[in-house]
């Protein structure tokens, strides 16, 4: 009984410790909610002009943002290529 008690409080630490580790993985908490917006309305609107409905504009740029702050912080997204850039695109797997 004692040794199952020590194995569940252990699996607890190891499973937050991980839990932990994937939060600080993402960089989305190095963007501020101005940061989103202003990004996310761009990408909308440039997508708009390009005649893409708007809820297709809406759902990719949700996506879009979401795998680009995870992987970059706001100053390293203006320096990505553009074939990093072609690569988020593909994440979000739209096709018009």
């Amino acid at each position: 009984m004692k040794n199952e008690k020590l194995l569940a409080i252990l699996l607890l630490i190891i499973f937050s410790a991980g839990i932990e580790s994937c939060k600080h993985k993402s960089k989305e908490s190095t963007w501020s909610d101005v940061q989103k917006t202003k990004w996310k309305t761009e990408c909308q609107q440039l997508l708009i002009k390009r005649e893409v409905s708007k809820k297709d504009a809406i759902d990719f740029c949700d996506c879009m943002l979401k795998k680009t702050s995870e992987k970059y912080t706001p100053a390293e997204v203006i320096k990505i290529s553009t074939e990093e850039e072609r690569k988020l695109w593909q994440e979000c797997d739209y096709q018009w």
